[in-house]
């Protein structure tokens, strides 16, 4: 019973010994997030199916999206300021029926120059207003993308993906998505 108290005395003192703060050589504490905070990325949105254009909204499609989020810089947990994760909606227009999207986006993005490129992947619904239980669809959108530092918050974003809906009524389309657009991050 004794060397156990002693085992777990030692194992304590050595996890509060290698949890205290260490001062960096730059001065800056290991709390402060300079690279954090809000995310705006607003997009210009072109779809042309690639499969069977047999059924309604597999044409093509154009429209406006707006993302809104939080890039993470969290020092303690390793998570770095490439990290973006993001909320997004807007209107496509798939003919002149519009589809409203409501989704979530990842992005992560690689070396922070003037030209940086990054992947992505998006998830979620297309609420179609005139038939909602019947029109209404999921996607999932993987692409990737380059974002160019335009000059302070400012960025242009242009990217590309596969965009992959699916229906109630088990009809599956997909899309050759491009967009365009420009990302707006306080410093």
């Amino acid at each position: 019973m004794k060397r156990l108290l002693i085992i777990i005395i030692i194992t304590m003192s050595g996890t509060a010994l290698s949890g205290q703060k260490h001062s960096s050589s730059t001065g800056n504490s290991t709390t402060q997030n300079p690279n954090s905070g809000y995310v705006n990325i607003n997009e210009i949105q072109y779809g042309y199916g690639t499969g069977s254009n047999s059924t309604p909204y597999t044409h093509q499609f154009l429209g406006i999206t707006t993302l809104h989020g939080y890039q993470l810089n969290i020092m303690g947990l390793h998570i770095n300021r490439s990290l973006l994760l993001l909320g997004g909606t807007g209107v496509l227009f798939y003919g002149s029926d519009p589809l409203l999207p409501f989704y979530l986006d990842i992005r992560y993005i690689w070396n922070y120059r003037k030209i940086s490129p990054f992947i992505f992947g998006d998830s979620g619904l297309l609420l179609n207003t005139r038939e909602i239980n019947h029109g209404t669809k999921i996607f999932i959108h993987p692409g990737a993308g380059i974002k160019i530092k335009i000059l302070g918050p400012l960025a242009a974003s242009i990217g590309a993906g596969l965009n992959i809906q699916m229906g109630p009524d088990v009809s599956r389309a997909t899309f050759l998505n491009l967009s365009a657009g420009i990302v707006f991050k306080p410093e």
